[in-house]
C-alpha cells in the first residue's frame, strides 16, 4: 500500500491526496510538518533531501515534490481519468504544471504567506504588491486558457489538480482576480469533485499567524 507523508493543511500535500482520491487508491497517511513537526526525524529525512512535504512511498520508492508525485501517479495508472498514456498528453500537461511551478503558485503562495502566515506587524506592503502584481499576470493566462474549456486541457487532468488546489486560497486572498468568469466556472467544476471538497476546501486556520 502506498504511503503519503505530510500535513493536510499543505496545499502541496492536498494535491497528492486529491489525486489518490480520484484514483480510488488506498493509502496510509503519516502526518508530518508544520505544527506537527517530525521532518527532522531520520525516518522522514532519509526519504527526501529537502525535508519538505509531501513524500509518496510506493514500495521501496520514495518520491518527493508534489508535481513529480502527480506525474508518477498519472503514469502508474494510465487508464484512469487522470492517467497519462501518451507523450503528447504528458507534454501538454507538463506545460501547465511547469507554469504553475514557475509563475502561478509562487505568486499566489507569496501573497498568501504575506496576508495569512505573517503577523500583521511584520507584513511588507512592498512584498504584498509585488506578489499581487505577479498574480495578476499569472492568473490572467490561466483564465484565458479556460475561456472556452471546462478544464485546462479540455478534460480533467493532473494539471487541474496542480493549479486547481490553489484556487480555494486564491479566492480568499485575491477574490477579484479569482472571480473572472472562466476561473469561477472552473472552480465550480472543481467543487463537483469529491476529492476537492474533501481535501482542498478545508480550514487552514492552523497556518494563520498569531498577532
Amino acid at each position: 500500500m502506498m504511503r503519503v507523508w505530510g500535513r493536510k493543511s499543505s496545499s502541496n500535500v492536498q494535491k497528492v491526496l486529491w489525486a489518490l482520491e480520484e484514483l480510488g487508491q488506498s493509502y496510509e497517511h503519516e502526518i508530518v510538518g508544520g505544527i506537527y513537526g517530525g521532518k527532522d526525524r531520520v525516518e522522514y529525512a532519509s526519504k527526501t533531501p529537502t525535508k519538505l512535504v509531501p513524500v509518496l512511498e510506493d514500495g521501496d520508492l520514495a518520491i518527493w515534490e508534489s508535481h513529480s508525485i502527480l506525474r508518477y501517479l498519472a503514469r502508474k495508472f494510465p487508464d484512469s481519468e487522470i492517467g497519462i498514456d501518451s507523450n503528447r498528453t504528458e507534454a501538454e500537461i507538463n506545460c501547465w504544471i511547469d507554469y504553475n511551478s514557475s509563475a502561478f503558485q509562487p505568486a499566489l503562495i507569496g501573497l498568501f504567506w504575506e496576508l495569512v502566515r505573517t503577523p500583521s506587524a511584520q507584513r511588507s506592503k512592498a512584498n504584498e504588491e509585488k506578489n499581487y502584481k505577479a498574480l495578476i499576470a499569472a492568473s490572467a493566462i490561466v483564465s484565458e486558457q479556460l475561456q472556452n474549456k471546462d478544464f485546462l486541457l479540455g478534460s480533467f487532468s493532473i494539471a487541474d489538480i496542480a493549479l486547481g488546489t490553489l484556487m480555494y486560497r486564491m479566492r480568499d486572498v485575491a477574490p477579484n482576480l479569482a472571480g473572472t468568469p472562466p476561473l469561477t466556472r472552473w472552480y465550480d467544476r472543481l467543487l463537483e469533485r469529491p476529492g476537492y471538497t474533501k481535501f482542498v476546501t478545508t480550514s487552514y486556520e492552523e497556518l494563520r499567524a498569531k498577532d
